[in-house]
């Protein structure tokens, strides 16, 4: 397999595909990576920033958990 010039920006085609293969290199995404859309993490509405979807997403994630918003854990207001 022909060396990578580093000026150049390094793209994996299907040619280099097929030397990484035959070398034994293995194509697999790594483990940290998860993929799901904003819709599915956060119950995404269209017009919605990801901000509103996330902070949505807290409180009822922080209702249901009996935690509420700004409150202390007495009850009072902070």
């Amino acid at each position: 397999m022909k060396q990578h010039n580093e000026t150049e920006p390094f793209f994996i085609t299907e040619e280099i595909e097929a030397e990484l293969i035959a070398a034994g290199y293995e194509f697999a995404p790594p483990g940290h990576i998860r993929t799901k859309s904003i819709h599915d993490l956060f119950g995404w509405q269209p017009g919605e920033t990801l901000g509103e979807a996330v902070s949505r997403h807290l409180e009822k994630h922080n209702a249901a958990s009996g935690i509420l918003s700004g409150m202390t854990g007495d009850g009072s207001s902070l």
